[in-house]
């Protein structure tokens, strides 16, 4: 088995209309939730909140991953090939329009991660 593992570090948010505008709209029209949801291979796999790391299991080959928020806003999807017993790590967050973001975790992110816990 090979595995997926997506982290949701926190994020630190900087003030300016771009941000707080668009933020202050949201939260008039949704009631919030912060959580994303974890779409693999097209099905919904879980959903991540805030300082949380999610884990999935999944057989080696080629698989597609994103993140998803209030239906219609996703992240870009990533397509990736596992090998047997091979892990993989990625970050999600958003961008300064709410849009939720996904990448490939650098070795410094890790370090930073494991640094906060």
């Amino acid at each position: 088995m090979s595995v997926i593992r997506v982290s949701r570090p926190k994020q630190d948010w900087s003030v300016s209309p771009a941000t707080v505008l668009p933020a202050a709209w949201l939260f008039r029209l949704f009631r919030f939730h912060w959580n994303y949801t974890v779409i693999l291979d097209n099905h919904p796999a879980g959903k991540i909140g805030n300082e949380q790391v999610r884990v999935f299991t999944v057989d080696p080959g080629e698989h597609r991953l994103r993140l998803r928020f209030v239906l219609l806003r996703r992240s870009k999807e990533m397509r990736m090939s596992l090998k047997e017993d091979e892990e993989r790590e990625f970050l999600g967050g958003a961008n300064g329009f709410g849009w939720p973001t996904l990448r490939e975790a650098s070795p410094e992110d890790l370090a930073a991660i494991r640094d906060r816990s």
